[in-house]
């Protein structure tokens, strides 16, 4: 009985580790970007395939750059697919218009007479509208593409990390409990308890304030009825 009274306490500790696991996941991003690495590499290879031959102002470089910061800072995802397609139709010129037809399925023709008419000002033809807006919806669908497999794998990874330091931290915490002793402490059920704490530490860190809140209500409620 004592063992299921204290487990609101139990469960609170537990995800306040799971918490302190997540914010030393949040500590590599000083090293390099850290976990905010993850991810990136598919947005920077739809980048630079939907960025080819731009003019001197405008370089692929200085775009995955900018998406770069906007990625590693956190910018909204909405906002980072709209600077991304922005900066895309910005690099669109008569050189890379018969390329990236090739990439969107836009008609290759219309698409180069956009480029031209955009970089001159002059007004577009109904198909050539038509042709860009075809344009702008398959870029469209490619970063939305990209971008919600790079979150994916940016989520899934930080809580792999996460569940790798809250297994270390517990590991370490029950080795210190029992006194530093590797030899009493290896394959016994202190390690095993701590493994497991280490484990359900992740994926209770969300939630474990409301969950120990709920059960010490119950508790309670249970205790009052039966007096």
């Amino acid at each position: 009985m004592g063992f299921l009274q204290g487990l609101p306490d139990i469960i609170t500790a537990v995800g306040g580790m799971g918490t302190a696991a997540f914010g030393l996941v949040d500590t590599t991003k000083v090293f390099w970007g850290g976990v905010n690495r993850i991810g990136f590499k598919k947005i920077s290879g739809t980048i630079t395939g939907l960025t080819p031959k731009l003019g001197a102002g405008l370089t692929q470089e200085r775009i995955i750059g900018t998406l770069r910061s906007n990625w590693y800072n956190g910018t909204a995802l909405n906002d980072q697919k709209s600077i991304a397609k922005s900066l895309i139709k910005q690099g669109l010129n008569p050189a890379n218009a018969a390329e990236l037809a090739a990439l969107t399925g836009a008609d290759a023709g219309l698409l180069t007479s956009v480029a031209q008419k955009i970089a001159t000002g002059i007004s577009l033809a109904a198909p050539e509208s038509d042709a860009y807006s075809r344009f702008d919806f398959a870029i469209t669908a490619m970063l939305d593409e990209v971008y919600q497999h790079a979150d994916q794998a940016y989520t899934n990874w930080t809580r792999v990390w996460a569940s790798f330091f809250a297994l270390v931290l517990a590991f370490v915490g029950g080795w210190i409990l029992n006194g530093g002793q590797f030899n009493d402490y290896w394959w016994t059920r202190n390690m095993w308890t701590a493994i497991v704490a280490g484990l359900l530490a992740t994926p209770l860190a969300p939630v474990a304030k409301d969950l120990s809140s709920a059960l010490a209500a119950a508790v309670n409620t249970m205790q009052i009825i039966k007096k």
